[in-house]
């Protein structure tokens, strides 16, 4: 299956490295603004959403304090606190993929980007349950004014934009979240980096540069 060229990422709302590499994300966009894509890569969903336990606890911790040291992105006081410490909290990535998916066929151009920056902010900063629907829903109204609701994106929906997103990652040999994928005019998959510019968004930009 061809892709039309641009630069994809493929992310997932409740991975921290995602929420590490918004800055590169957000520069991005200022020069691929019509041709960045933003593929939801479905980290929990169905079988792979997880009770969060003591074991995966420590694993998300370690992981946190990684990405905050690499990024300088804050991880608040009411997600390690409070959030985290919610007995038998569920992870489950489709309530804000739905959200996602959404606002990029009902919202602006740039209303995906600010959804997911603010939809993550709300999860990593805030400790907001962005599991629930609810929550979702009313990150998408204070972000954007509009009356969008992430139930208007299908379940089965959204699985296929996750496959999609997949199969984008798969041209690239990538594996993992976030995977930044530059389709080239000529049809080459190049997966870009991302884990040594954490942190530097400039000479990200000026990498994915020399290849246009």
């Amino acid at each position: 299956m061809a892709f039309q060229a641009g630069l994809y990422w493929i992310i997932d709302p409740l991975c921290g490295w995602s929420y590490g590499a918004l800055p590169l994300i957000n520069r991005t966009a200022e020069h691929f603004t019509e041709r960045q894509h933003i593929l939801p890569g479905g980290l929990f969903i169905d079988a792979q959403r997880r009770r969060l336990d003591a074991d995966w606890l420590a694993h998300v911790h370690e992981h946190d304090d990684r990405i905050a040291k690499l990024t300088g992105m804050p991880f608040g006081r009411a997600y390690k606190e409070e959030l985290l410490a919610r007995d038998g909290l569920l992870l489950d990535s489709l309530p804000a993929t739905r959200g996602l998916l959404a606002l990029q066929q009902f919202g602006e151009p740039t209303d995906a980007l600010c959804f997911l920056n603010a939809i993550q902010t709300a999860w990593y900063r805030d400790g907001r349950d962005i599991t629930r629907d609810e929550v979702v829903n009313t990150v998408i109204q204070h972000t954007t004014g509009l009356p969008v609701v992430n139930g208007q994106v299908a379940e089965s929906e959204a699985r296929a934009a996750i496959q999609y997103g997949r199969m984008v990652m798969a041209q690239a040999a990538g594996a993992g979240f976030p995977s930044a994928v530059l389709v080239q005019e000529d049809g080459r998959y190049t997966l870009l980096p991302v884990g040594q510019y954490y942190g530097n968004p400039d000479a990200f930009i000026a990498l994915v540069k020399t290849y246009r």
